[in-house]
């Protein structure tokens, strides 16, 4: 499925309306660690991966995942689409900054963070952007950095409803081999997939090498 810059922008746009307008039900439903079984290993195998402590949550959402890092010693900005959950964010826990953002074009210097962690973002945008979320994530990743990316595996992308929120939103389901093609492309090196433990979720772990150049 291709879509034009237009029906991108209105995707995003419409994204966003979403999370601002259903934040309250999906802080409820997704804000606390105990309803996804298995998330905190996969935090902690993030952070020990990390060259140093700096780390941008990438679509941070109710928080959750930036308040266990910064728990561990982390130092985390915060980026969301959604003004309403970095509002709530910034509340729950003290993140060294909060960014409004969508993952297309992060407003970020190149090769500032150590980690990049995006859990649940990346497939809320067409499978074709992919690649070039890839490379931003990339691009502002230090030289020796680390990212995990969740993702559910199968075939097939659009508007779908889930218990989470009351808004629909875009789902891009992805099979494993092709994410770690397109990491290979974006310049990663030892990318590996790891199962979740929540059914066809998975997570693709990449390192950026040490002596690429932003």
């Amino acid at each position: 499925m291709h879509l034009n810059d237009a029906e991108l922008r209105a995707l995003v746009s419409s994204t966003r309306r979403a999370y601002d307008e259903s934040a309250g039900a999906y802080v409820r439903t997704t804000g606390t660690l105990d309803l996804f079984p298995g998330l905190d290993h996969e935090l902690d195998r993030f952070f020990d991966a990390l060259p140093g402590s700096s780390v941008l949550d990438l679509g941070c959402g109710s928080g959750r995942d930036a308040e266990y890092l910064i728990g561990r010693g982390a130092t985390v900005v915060a980026g969301d689409l959604s003004e309403e959950l970095l509002r709530h964010t910034r509340c729950r826990c003290a993140v060294a900054g909060a960014v409004l953002c969508d993952l297309l074009t992060l407003p970020l210097a190149g090769g500032v963070f150590d980690g990049v962690w995006a859990c649940a973002s990346v497939l809320h945008l067409p499978s074709e952007t992919h690649p070039h979320v890839f490379s931003e994530i990339h691009r502002v990743l230090t030289p020796g950095g680390v990212t995990a990316i969740s993702l559910k595996e199968g075939d097939g992308e659009g508007w779908a409803r889930s218990d989470r929120m009351p808004s629909p939103r875009w789902f891009s389901l992805r099979r494993p081999e092709a994410v770690v093609d397109e990491l290979a492309a974006a310049g990663f090196v030892s990318a590996q997939v790891s199962p979740s433990g929540r059914g066809s979720w998975f997570v693709v772990e990449a390192r950026k090498g040490c002596q690429a150049v932003s």
